[in-house]
């Protein structure tokens, strides 16, 4: 999904690019996925990457593969099984502890359909309903854990929210590093990022278009273990509208992406 790009950013310089960054929570705000651990500190994205992944030409997947700047490293299955396991335990967490932030906020321990729909403020002043604010909260916590997790078990070997653009129509890919994100960001250049992928996580090979794995945290406001949450899909206003993230995300990264929620 689109993330919150355009209200990130207090003020922005507006000189390089035409477009102007709207300010406030844009209307799919906080629904998925939200890290911004890397644009306040592009280190910390190094980090969580599990290597230093160094700002130059972007590379397609074809010319990074002949490139040989990293070394293969294989997933076996019990491996991802075991990731994958402490993983759920990250968004098992992650729900837990932020609803326990709010002990009077709701009826139940959980909000209600009704109580999720209500309008309330996040810790940016913003005005956003309460799935948009649970949401990313839950998001921010199960990736930090999720960043824990894969420093003990797949050094070297991930990223977490990194940034794609696909060409359709060339069936091209090509990532964007942090660094990128950032320097569009306080240029006033975030509208050269609409369109861009942004699954949570991704376990790859050494470099972040040597994919291995693909996953996304969703967590519905109103929880049900028995329906599964679903892929979101693009609305009119995205250039991918017609389809849905797992589509795009198979599709642009050549692995059937998982989706992980609370049990």
């Amino acid at each position: 999904m689109w993330r919150p790009w355009l209200a990130l950013l207090g003020s922005v310089w507006l000189g390089a690019c035409v477009g102007v960054p709207r300010r406030g929570a844009p209307s799919q705000y906080a629904l998925d996925s939200l890290s911004n651990a890397c644009l306040r500190d592009p280190k910390y994205c190094a980090t969580l990457a599990g290597k230093e992944i160094t700002r130059g030409p972007v590379q397609t997947v074809g010319s990074a593969v002949a490139s040989g700047a990293a070394v293969l490293q294989v997933l076996t299955e019990t491996a991802q099984e075991n990731i994958e396991e402490e993983l759920k335990d990250c968004v098992d967490l992650a729900r837990s502890e932020v609803l326990l932030r709010y002990p009077t906020e709701f009826k139940d321990k959980s909000p209600s359909d009704d109580e999720c729909r209500n309008w309330t403020v996040d810790g940016k002043n913003r005005r956003v309903t309460w799935a948009m604010r649970l949401g990313t909260e839950m998001h921010e916590v199960a990736l930090e854990c999720a960043a824990g997790v894969l420093s003990r078990l797949r050094q070297g070997g991930f990223i977490l929210d990194p940034c794609y653009r696909y060409d359709k129509q060339k069936k091209e890919t090509t990532f964007v590093s942090c660094e990128e994100v950032k320097d569009l960001l306080e240029k006033g250049c975030g509208d050269e990022l609409i369109g861009t992928l942004r699954p949570d996580l991704v376990l790859h090979g050494g470099h972040p278009l040597w994919v291995q794995a693909v996953y996304d945290f969703k967590f519905p406001c109103v929880h049900d273990s028995k329906q599964p949450p679903e892929w979101r899909k693009y609305p009119e206003t995205s250039p991918h509208h017609g389809c849905h993230q797992g589509e795009l995300y198979e599709e642009a990264l050549g692995v059937t992406p998982r989706r992980i929620a609370p049990r």
